[in-house]
């Protein structure tokens, strides 16, 4: 019985007859997850998509989203295969060339089928939680983008490939030499080996949070199927292969996968699409759909006299995808008031004693006051004018003054107006009125979508010697945001067509090729952080990586890889503007409370007593006056309404950025630098580092600085720790903690102050048993400035078959003033084949806080959240359930 080693690599699927330096083995799994046997493999078997499992971690970026680890870690399989006699070998012929069309295959009609020991294999549990996108006031313009997560830094894991070893054994064959039986056993089973400790996860940002190894799912194996006859090459002097296309099946997605605008693509892919909805209580219904189309896509490959072999990717495809283009907020207290007002009227007439007027007349003694009543503002209920129809000392007529001495307050006859008149229906207010005494809340969220086709090209070029290997990954885009003011500025942004394409190179030596290209180099090109949000327009990156040597047995001696890329697009600057209100709404009649008053002259017993400008007049000296005197009040049921609306414009700018990273078996370290071209320019410098040990420890440290911060980019330091206990074959605890320090986030809109937590400090644990997984996260609040205040939120995942998935969250204890309290979703998938549809439920209660009303009672309001989602696709799934823990 021979054991395999165990050899970190991916090897290039070689569809010629090219001799290779060394025999790669492993094991094979199939798409439902069992071992084949060896005497099924196809050597142009077609690579099989492999659908994604996504599982949820501690997000150190996301401050008020529950630490969620990932559920478990899969150790390492070591197969021991029991050779069996050798079998025989027949030719079989294609339709291809005549040097060509023979390929080597494997008899198996009188072999005994190989006996496959598992040593050792530990099960995963990929139950997903669903955990609120935040604990606070939910963010419900955002827009899902195909699939569920909105970046993707997927990278290859390991290809179980089977490579033909043609032309070695029809060399031994003609020369019959004795090393023909070993040429003969490599081509039985000539695979690649893979990892098992890989897991996949889903992440909510590449940008802050890249993918380790230890992240990456094992591919399943190329699939049995009938030959696929090659497409011939043209004879070239350069080559001993010359380029040439090849069917898409022949290649693994392994080594074409990437994020296209936030989309996974990889060279299988022909079309996805979702069609999303979501409505509300107190909000407007919002659809949106997302989708990929490929045009075209090719794979050719080659390889020169001097062993360099080279596969090559290209392909163009038309994305529609939806983007927020505007938000608002409008919110209103509705407090019952009683509004208080009264009335006054007063008029003192006399004789002349004033300069420059005749004594024979009668004059008035009070300047002519009267309230605009057509003045009165709506939402104030105050008099923004008052008229002044007289002065001091005005000679009154003697028809005003017959009309002054009738019952009831008079000013005057023929348009002559005389005294004071002054109305005040807002004196003050006293809380609650006749009608009702509670405070009542009311939300309204509206978004506006915009779609955003765009028109992308992809290029990738892998290149292997016999001691490393490069990759050249070119993107190129065409997006345009329907309705983004910046459209003209971003047009110009197509000039880097005139920029080169990535084509990394290697020089070629006399030893054969080594396609056990070292896995860390894809990677590291899918570490690549990519701005959030945001579309490419042009991307440019070089990978290079040694390979590893043959004689591994410890996946933690894979050299590290390097990957160094320029990226160039639009993102997306907000500006925010807010505003307040305060009016009242008369709900009720006028009623009178108390009046009185009176008139009359020199034989009444009513006085009066008129100051103006330091001038005083009675009618205790003053001879055959008449005066009078009228005073009201009054009240009135009034709501109080307390009104702001925040807006948000969003529009997109040229963005710059430079990014690379280093990533090894268990560590990665990532730099980049960048700016965008706004108002003002946001330049910004930032580093990371992930650190995940075999032991089950996980570390993360990053920090980033801007220029110009707002509310979106800003200036922040975060940290994580995790810790991995294993419970059992199909059960594991997870416990973690993290932390993250806003520095400079902009505080106010405007000249208002609005201070939205962006720090936190949490710990939280997970446990997963089988089909289910539950966890709890607390965070703490008042240790950070603008931190998250205190919340512990609880989940449950529950994997019901292959088919469903059900889950939901909890939050009993949030000290938030604007929070989601509690939600559910179930994920139901359509059908049993691998592009069957998928339908996504999800309702959450979300909890809006006002601060609390004149009896001290809180004001709140509830709104209950839906969306609905359809998701469909070919070949790639773009959602799958986890598969079933067994």
């Amino acid at each position: 019985m021979t054991a395999f080693k165990f050899k970190p690599t991916l090897a290039l699927a070689i569809a010629a007859t090219i001799p290779l330096s060394q025999k790669a083995w492993g094991q094979s799994i199939t798409v439902e997850g069992e071992f084949e046997n060896s005497d099924e493999i196809n050597a142009f078997a077609p690579a099989t998509e492999i659908e994604e499992e996504t599982a949820t971690i501690a997000e150190p970026s996301t401050p008020i989203s529950s630490p969620e680890p990932e559920f478990a870690v899969t150790s390492e399989s070591l197969i021991q295969v029991e050779q069996t006699p050798e079998p025989e070998v027949e030719e079989l012929e294609s339709s291809s060339s005549e040097e060509e069309d023979k390929f080597t295959s494997i008899s198996t009609e009188q072999t005994p089928e190989p006996e496959v020991k598992i040593l050792e294999q530990q099960a995963t549990n990929k139950a997903e939680p669903s955990m609120p996108a935040s604990l606070e006031e939910p963010e419900f313009s955002s827009v899902e983008s195909l699939p569920e997560y909105p970046n993707y830094a997927k990278s290859a894991a390991d290809l179980q490939r089977q490579i033909p070893e043609e032309k070695a054994i029809e060399n031994c064959e003609k020369i019959d030499r004795e090393d023909c039986t070993e040429q003969l056993q490599k081509s039985e089973v000539a695979v690649l080996e893979t990892s098992q400790l890989i897991e996949e996860v889903t992440q909510e940002s590449n940008e802050n949070n890249p993918l380790t190894p230890r992240e990456i799912p094992s591919l399943v194996p190329a699939t049995t199927q009938e030959e696929i006859p090659e497409i011939p090459a043209v004879e070239n002097e350069e080559f001993q292969l010359s380029p040439r296309v090849i069917p898409n099946e022949r290649i693994t997605p392994a080594i074409t996968s990437l994020s296209l605008n936030n989309v996974p693509i990889s060279h299988l892919t022909e079309w996805e699409a979702s069609a999303t909805d979501t409505f509300g209580d107190n909000i407007n219904n919002q659809f949106s759909v997302n989708g990929t189309v490929r045009l075209n896509s090719q794979i050719s490959e080659s390889l020169t006299q001097d062993n360099v072999y080279t596969i090559e990717q290209n392909g163009h495809y038309l994305q529609l995808q939806t983007a927020t283009q505007s938000r608002e907020i409008e919110t209103s207290v509705v407090e019952p008031q009683t509004l208080l007002g009264f009335q006054i009227q007063m008029s003192l007439t006399a004789p002349c004693r004033l300069p420059n007027t005749d004594p024979s007349q009668q004059c008035t003694y009070t300047p002519g006051l009267i309230t605009d009543r057509e003045s009165i503002d709506p939402d104030t209920l105050l008099p923004t004018r008052v008229l002044q129809p007289s002065r001091l000392g005005d000679e009154v007529t003697a028809e005003s003054l017959a009309a002054i001495q009738q019952p009831g307050f008079q000013m005057g006859a023929n348009g002559q107006q005389v005294g004071i008149d002054l109305f005040f229906p807002n004196a003050g207010t006293i809380d609650g009125n006749e009608q009702s005494s509670s405070t009542s809340v009311r939300r309204e969220e509206t978004v506006d979508n915009t779609p955003v086709p765009i028109y992308a090209s992809v290029r990738q070029i892998v290149r292997a010697n016999d001691r490393e290997a490069v990759l050249g990954r070119t993107i190129r885009g065409v997006p345009f945001v329907v309705g983004d003011k910046n459209t003209l500025l971003n047009s110009a942004l197509q000039l880097s067509n005139f920029l080169p394409d990535a084509e990394p190179t290697l020089e070629g030596s006399e030893n054969p090729v080594n396609t056990n290209v070292n896995r860390n180099l894809f990677l590291a090109a899918n570490n690549t952080r990519l701005p959030a949000n945001s579309f490419t327009v042009y991307q440019a990156g070089i990978g290079r990586a040694e390979t590893p040597e043959a004689d591994i047995t410890d996946i933690r001696e894979t050299p590290a890889a390097n990957f160094n890329s320029l990226w160039l697009g639009i993102s997306p600057i907000t500006e925010r503007s807010f505003s307040t209100t305060n009016r009242f709404e008369v709900t009720g009649p006028r009623r009178t409370i108390a009046e009185g008053g009176g008139e009359g002259g020199v034989n009444s017993d009513v006085s009066f007593l008129s100051l103006v400008n330091g001038q005083e007049f009675s009618t205790q000296n003053l001879p055959n006056f008449y005066t009078q005197v009228y005073l009201k009040f009054f009240n009135t049921d009034v709501n109080s309404i307390t009104g702001s609306r925040l807006r948000e414009e969003t529009n997109y700018y040229p963005h710059l950025s430079f990014t690379g990273n280093v990533t090894g078996t268990e560590d990665i370290f990532r730099y980049y630098a960048g700016a965008i071209a706004g108002n003002n320019i946001k330049a910004y410098l930032g580093a990371d580092y992930t650190k995940t040990t075999q032991n089950g420890w996980s570390f993360a440290a990053g920090g980033i600085g801007y220029l110009n911060p707002d509310r979106d980019y800003y200036s922040q330091l975060q940290g994580s720790v995790a810790k991995r206990i294993t419970l059992g074959d199909n059960a594991n605890l997870v416990l973690s903690g993290s932390a993250n320090y806003a520095l400079d986030r902009e505080t106010t809109i405007g000249e208002t102050v609005i201070i939205d937590p962006a720090s936190s400090l949490s710990v939280g644990a997970r446990a997963n048993v089988g089909p289910v997984s539950a966890g709890v996260a607390g965070f703490f609040g008042g240790i950070l400035p603008n931190s998250v205040d205190n919340t512990l939120v609880t989940d449950l995942a529950v994997n019901v078959g292959d088919r469903a998935r059900i889950s939901g969250y909890y939050t009993p204890i949030n000290d938030s003033s604007s929070r989601s309290r509690y939600g559910v979703k179930a994920d139901v998938k359509l059908g049993d084949d691998y592009n069957s549809p998928t339908l996504s439920l999800g309702w959450a209660n979300q909890q809006y806080g006002f601060g609390n009303d004149p009896s001290g009672s809180e004001i709140v309001q509830n709104d209950n959240v839906f969306t609905i989602q359809m998701r469909f696709g070919s070949p790639r799934n773009p959602f799958s359930l986890p598969n079933p823990t067994p």
